[in-house]
């Protein structure tokens, strides 16, 4: 798993941070990464197509959705490029298997979507707002402008920790800027009222996305793999799009199609995938791999088919969890190659926990320093690594106390790690949003759930309405 060095802390936890210098690495899905591509100062067509893989592998890999939900997003692609700047595009369309909330379109000519978004959205409008809004991105060349920007940028303020990131990276996935941000709301709002959708649609999403935020808890600025990492849905982006949509509104623009869309979503994969892990709250636990592992306090967790990575809300510490073969004589001679470039590994201690074999260290870097781990389970290794700008014998305490968490999964966790999906019903006469909500859903957050996946702003329904709930398998 060869990674490049970031730029930043949030960076280390995505990509585990400074290089790991480890060959015949595993990703907790079981599966052999790409190599990272080497920065180049253009972009080649065989660069580009490893770089795309890995992209998506990042997100999961390609879902197999059920036949509706796929021609649907192709229909919606197909109206909304044949009404924007370069109506001859030819684009690939993908559902991606994350929960995760987002998209993008890339200048390769590919655009991507989450389950997790399509989770959310509750009509067609919604839906071709959002991929208006990337494929906006697209026509106005953001991408390749934000690209040289950060080229111009990292080359005049040199890296504090001396790694560089992959030019096709920033080519194929830039962030942002605000202002671009907003032109590309302005292009896809703009382009659905043309192709003949709810200009509107992009205002609701944008609310149940803010709505969907607050359900989750996240507190720090955006997630790597949240659509908020580059799409801040604040107030003034919202009053924003809704000032847009008065201007665009016309009587060909009034397509919202809610029934068909949650006909469509009838079925779709819903939540984490068990198969690849799952998080709740500082908790993870992988039932293929039959772990779990309890992070330190403060911390938020993501996971992605190359690891488990997480931060602390303060931004001053970072976590990464994966795996590797077991190549090594022992797991002392593991941390002493040493992971972390420009930090070798010292005061390597062995130790067992939850019946399993394990060592620890030490290793420093000029702005960083790492608490790692190695935990033996069959023929893998599990890496955990903590880092800290400043590692206190109390914060060394809490990183010691998450690795000491480290065991196989009881009978009951296994039990109920199993998958769940959308199922679209239509409500009763006597039917209330408590009742639909809690048809499948016992949680403590049923309702709370229902009202946000259903883009509800209080707990009422009407009779003969189609709604989303979540079921079990």
């Amino acid at each position: 798993m060869a990674m490049v060095r970031p730029l930043s802390i949030w960076r280390f936890a995505v990509l585990a941070g400074i290089s790991i210098l480890s060959s015949g690495c595993m990703n907790l899905s079981g599966e052999r990464p790409k190599a990272t591509i080497p920065a180049v100062s253009a972009v080649p067509d065989q660069a580009v197509s490893a770089e795309r893989e890995r992209l998506v592998a990042t997100f999961g890999g390609e879902y197999r959705a059920p036949g509706p939900v796929l021609d649907l997003v192709r229909e919606i692609v197909e109206r909304v490029v044949a009404s924007s700047d370069d109506p001859n595009a030819h684009y690939r369309v993908a559902i991606l298997n994350s929960a995760s909330i987002n998209a993008f379109a890339l200048p390769t000519g590919d655009i991507y979507v989450t389950r997790g978004l399509l989770a959310l959205a509750n009509d067609t409008s919604e839906l071709a707002a959002v991929l208006a809004h990337e494929v906006g991105h697209v026509t106005a060349k953001h991408a390749a402008q934000r690209a040289e920007f950060e080229k111009l940028a990292s080359s005049s303020m040199p890296d504090p920790i001396g790694g560089t990131t992959s030019a096709n990276s920033r080519f194929l996935l830039a962030s942002f800027s605000r202002g671009q941000e907003l032109e590309a709301d302005e292009i896809g709002i703009r382009t659905i009222a043309k192709a003949g959708y709810d200009p509107y649609g992009s205002a609701r999403f944008l609310s149940s996305l803010a709505r969907q935020t607050s359900f989750s808890g996240e507190t720090r600025p955006a997630a790597r793999f949240s659509f908020l990492s580059s799409h801040p849905s604040t107030p003034q982006r919202m009053a924003a799009a809704l000032e847009v949509a008065r201007g665009s509104v016309s009587p060909s623009a009034i397509e919202a199609d809610r029934v068909r869309y949650l006909t469509a979503l009838n079925g779709l994969s819903y939540g984490d995938d068990p198969s690849g892990g799952v998080i709740r709250g500082r908790r993870f636990l992988h039932p293929r791999l039959d772990f779990t592992l309890l992070a330190p306090e403060g911390f938020v967790l993501e996971n992605s088919a190359q690891a488990v990575v997480g931060i602390a809300a303060n931004g001053n510490q970072a976590m990464r969890l994966d795996t590797v073969q077991a190549g090594v004589a022992n797991l002392e001679a593991s941390l002493a190659a040493g992971w972390i470039e420009n930090a070798p590994s010292t005061d390597i201690t062995p130790f067992s926990v939850g019946g399993f074999t394990g060592a620890t260290a030490i290793a420093k870097g000029p702005e960083w320093t790492f608490r790692l781990a190695a935990l033996q389970k069959g023929d893998q290794i599990f890496r955990i690594i903590f880092a800290a700008r400043d590692l206190t014998p109390a914060l060394d305490r809490a990183f010691l106390a998450a690795i000491g968490s480290f065991r196989s999964l009881a009978p009951d966790e296994m039990n109920s790690l199993r998958p769940q999906r959308i199922s679209v019903v239509t409500a009763n006469a006597e039917d209330t949003a408590s009742s639909l909500a809690t048809k499948n859903d016992s949680g403590d957050q049923a309702l709370d759930r229902f009202l946000m996946i259903n883009g509800l702003d209080r707990p009422k329904i009407k009779p003969d309405e189609l709604y989303k709930i979540i079921v079990t398998d």
